[in-house]
């Protein structure tokens, strides 16, 4: 799982500020995000390469 960036530390933090948000949601959201993320990576530069040769 990749380290929180700012811009996730600010949706997470307004979630907390702002009561109409269901932070639960988001919590998993942003979880499911930073593991999806490498993955995601990988799959673009294969693709990019793909494109390339």
């Amino acid at each position: 799982m990749i380290p929180l960036t700012c811009n996730e530390i600010r949706h997470l933090l307004v979630t907390v500020i702002t009561p109409s948000l269901d932070w639960r949601h988001r919590l998993h959201w942003s979880t499911w995000r930073r593991r999806h993320q490498p993955t995601a990576k990988q799959l673009h530069y294969q693709r990019q390469h793909a494109f390339a040769a």
